[in-house]
């Protein structure tokens, strides 16, 4: 029989449990922006599943980096609309 491979969600919580060590040795404000990573890491685990990467990381990486990008732009588009209503002047 064939070895079944782990599903993305398996890994992801493998991959974040390798780096448990140096999540505890960061600063409790810095833990907190460490856990924001992987929630954007577990929340595009189905694209980062169709990226088919043999490191695993990479996905989770670029998973990271498209949710701080989301998060960016969201807050630029924030800003525009505060700015048009005039209840922000910068």
């Amino acid at each position: 029989m064939g070895r079944t491979l782990p599903t993305i969600t398996q890994t992801l919580h493998a991959e974040e449990a390798d780096w448990r060590h140096f999540r505890r040795a960061l600063r409790r404000e810095d833990q907190e922006a460490f856990d924001a990573l992987w929630r954007h890491a577990r929340r595009h685990a189905a694209p980062a599943a169709m990226a088919s990467r043999a490191l695993p990381l990479e996905a989770a990486l670029m998973a990271m980096l498209v949710g701080l990008a989301r998060q960016a732009l969201d807050l630029e588009r924030r800003v525009a609309e505060l700015e048009s209503h005039g209840g922000l002047a910068l």
